[in-house]
């Protein structure tokens, strides 16, 4: 055999081999730092045993938060926008929208009052005595951490005659239009959130759609890396046929109204609003401010692990109700906020509340913000009602404390530590852990070593427990 063959032979095993290896590569560990890992799928789990997995419905308050009560709001109030939870002992911001295109700012100490201050930025009838800060349709709001450029620390995607528009503010209240505008085409509701691995932003928007015959609401997605270029749209959810059992005449279908959706640490949560569209009222019989397409709206919950592919939880529940028919909730439910907060024990979501389903006159429709609350992080649970075990995939623990999320009131939950390969690791066994015998939305991981948890490399954590119910995982400076 010619030396050239051996070469090109050794070349070749070389490169086979490499593929190989490769192809056979662990998937990187997911980084458990600023987000919880939540069990609403198994998208951070390697195995579960003996746990059911349990959809929470919110609390939802008697009344709103938020209502028109300024001549510039008119009759309407949107959470086409976002809130964030400032450092401690300083006020919540809420973007939020008023008819037509305004976005208006608002703080509260609690969450429930909100502080409308006047700003002075931007006139309405020749006055700038007002909390409005940019004009634009469905403002979705970005606090931006990893921006290095201090006058881009808030981003905003809107849409705007046919077109989604992007501005960035240094604080949130002073707005300046991107140099490429619009970026993307079509225009209506849009929600905005960052990819926390890959550090893409993502824009999930309303676009038209053809499902099984007919043109629906839909959501698209579109993601960028500089806020400028986006690459084309494509479908990522739209009704199916699931959704449409409960049709009973010709030309009624559900659709998708928008898409919020929050990142965790393995994947993301989607709060899509279910559109039953029951009937198209004639134009001629339209009233101004009236919307054609009549029915109710309800939000409901989706999982996906790269904000591509989801799935829909079962039962399809609503996962925020609505209220009796004739209160402030009572119609439909239009859209939640693009963000959620946790603070203290709770989880909170705004909601844009309207008082009659989606093609109600005004009046009696009135549209205001209601808020939604969970447990910490409660929207979906794993149970297990006698012994139960979770394992999850390998993990790289962002602090030297392991915060667990779980209701053991009556019953017990214990933490195991392995290796990335399933190996034990000495001083974190069953029999070295402390039990969890309460409730507790932040409870502290320890073992009997008094050793703290490894932050040098991927390790699994393995929950075993009873008679519990178990929420996140999260690292000791997640908030």
């Amino acid at each position: 055999m010619h030396h050239q063959q051996i070469f090109n032979m050794a070349i070749s095993a070389a490169f086979t081999f490499s593929l190989s290896a490769s192809l056979c590569a662990a998937p990187p560990a997911i980084e458990l730092r600023e987000l919880p890992l939540l069990f609403a799928d198994d998208s951070g789990i390697a195995s579960r045993t003996g746990v059911v997995r349990i959809v929470h419905i919110a609390q939802r308050r008697d009344a709103p938060v938020i209502e028109p009560e300024r001549s510039w709001e008119g009759e309407r109030v949107y959470v086409y926008g976002s809130v964030y939870a400032a450092a401690e002992n300083e006020p919540l911001r809420l973007w939020y929208m008023a008819a037509p295109d305004y976005v208006l700012h608002a703080t509260s100490q609690d969450g429930v009052n909100w502080l409308k201050p006047s700003l002075g930025l931007m006139p309405y009838k020749d006055s700038t005595d007002n909390n409005i800060v940019h004009r634009i349709h469905s403002p979705s709001v970005l606090l931006d951490t990893r921006e290095t450029d201090p006058a881009k620390r808030y981003k905003m995607l809107g849409s705007k005659g046919g077109g989604y528009h992007a501005a960035f503010s240094a604080d949130g209240l002073r707005w300046t239009r991107y140099p490429k505008n619009p970026v993307l085409n079509h225009s209506d509701t849009i929600t905005l959130t960052r990819d926390p691995v890959g550090g893409e932003y993502l824009a999930f928007h309303k676009r038209p759609a053809t499902v099984r015959g007919f043109g629906r609401r839909a959501v698209w997605l579109s993601h960028s890396r500089d806020f400028q270029e986006w690459s084309e749209p494509e479908l990522v959810f739209a009704p199916d046929e699931k959704d449409d059992v409960w049709v009973g005449s010709p030309g009624q279908r559900t659709e998708v109204y928008n898409m919020s959706v929050y990142p965790h640490a393995a994947g993301f949560i989607g709060l899509p609003t279910m559109f039953r569209l029951t009937k198209r009222i004639p134009r001629s019989e339209v009233t101004p401010g009236q919307s054609p397409d009549d029915g109710p709206i309800d939000v409901q919950l989706a999982t996906s692990p790269d904000g591509r592919t989801w799935q829909r939880s079962e039962p399809r529940v609503n996962v925020i109700p609505r209220g009796v028919p004739g209160c402030f909730d009572g119609g439909a439910i239009l859209g939640v906020t693009s963000t959620c907060i946790h603070v203290g024990d709770k989880t909170w979501v705004y909601y844009t509340a309207l008082t009659t389903t989606h093609g109600g006159p005004m009046p009696p429709k009135r549209i205001s913000i209601g808020r939604a609350e969970w447990r910490r992080h409660g929207f979906v649970s794993l149970d297990a009602s006698g012994t139960g075990v979770v394992e999850t995939k390998p993990l790289r623990l962002g602090g030297a404390s392991l915060i667990v999320n779980a209701d053991a009131d009556g019953g017990e939950l214990r933490v195991v530590l392995l290796e990335a390969d399933g190996r034990p690791i000495p001083g974190f066994s069953l029999t070295d852990s402390l039990p969890l015998n309460n409730d507790a939305t932040r409870w502290t991981a320890r073992w009997k070593s008094e050793a703290t948890p490894p932050t040098d490399r991927p390790v699994r954590v393995r929950l075993e427990m009873n008679r519990c119910r178990l929420f996140s995982l999260s690292p000791e400076i997640a908030e």
